[in-house]
Parts: C-alpha cells; structure tokens; sequence
C-alpha cells in the first residue's frame, strides 16, 4: 500500500506543480515541491528509499519537460542519497530538520545543475540564477518544507503504510 500511496503523491505533486502553484509564484518563482517531497521521504525512510523516489520524481519531471532527460533525475538521486544519511540520526519531529534540509538542498539542486549545465553546454549564468531564483526559491522551499514535511512524516505513520517499504 506504501508504493501506491507514495505514487500518488509523486503524481499529484507533479501535476499540482505544473498547473496550480503556477498562480502562487513569488517574484516569478514557484517552490520546487518535488525536491521537499524527496527530501521528506529520504528524511523519514532513509537514504535508499530517498534515492529511488528522488530519481522517479525527477524522471517523471524530466519526461513531462526537463531541459535534459535525467538531469533531475540524477539530481534528486544525489539529494535524496545524501539526505537519507542523515535519517538514522535526525529527531524527526524537530520543525528545525525539514526547514535546515530544504535550504541546504534548494542550494546543492542549483549548484548541481549549474554544473551539470556547464558540462552539457547549457548557457547559465550563475550570479543570474543565484540573484533571480536560488535564493527567493531557497526562502520558499523552506517555509514550505514544514507543511510537506509533517504532511508526509503523519502520512508515513499511518496504519495502512506497511512496513515493507520503510525497510
């Protein structure tokens, strides 16, 4: 039941992404959801759990409109792998861990597609993208991590989530 519902919330994620959040952007940006619903699920299942759902989601993402098909992919993997680490570690209630793990994480997101980007060809100019989107994105993602976070984290320990995904 835990893969259907997980799923679930990947699909809605993306579809609420690209239509309804497009009409609450802040400055012109919209909070990356998809990246918060990889670092809840990597924060409270660890960090292989974290890195499978980081590359669905961001292939998923790539496929309805990426720059580069697996470049988020590839991204959320390494987001979701290194945050998961810190699983085992984490007092999972603390209001303080999705706020500090969606601001470090909105920061390594665009510095690995800045690079990324400069390895493929991608013209990007990084004191544009550090001006004009990571930190107005960073400030976002973290005021919304705790509403995705305890959303998930509450979700997670429902009954009907059964243990042998969050092995």
């Amino acid at each position: 039941m835990a893969f259907y519902v997980t799923s679930l919330i990947v699909v809605i994620n993306i579809v609420l992404q690209s239509t309804l959040l497009q009409h609450f952007r802040l400055f012109g940006i919209i909070p990356n959801t998809s990246l918060l619903i990889v670092i809840s699920f990597a924060l409270i299942w660890g960090n292989k759990k974290g890195a499978l759902i980081g590359v669905c989601v961001g292939l998923l993402q790539d496929i309805l409109g990426g720059v580069f098909l697996g470049m988020n992919g590839l991204i959320y993997l390494l987001i979701g792998y290194n945050v998961g680490i810190f699983q085992r570690i984490l007092f999972k209630d603390s209001y303080l861990t999705p706020v500090l793990f969606a601001t470090v994480s909105t920061f390594l997101y665009y510095m690995i597609y800045y690079v990324i980007g400069v390895i493929i060809g991608i013209d990007v100019s990084f004191v544009g993208l550090f001006r004009n989107v990571i930190f107005i994105e960073t400030v976002y993602n973290s005021l919304l991590s705790v509403l995705i976070y305890r959303f998930i984290y509450n979700l997670t320990n429902k009954p009907f989530m059964d243990a042998k995904l969050r092995r």
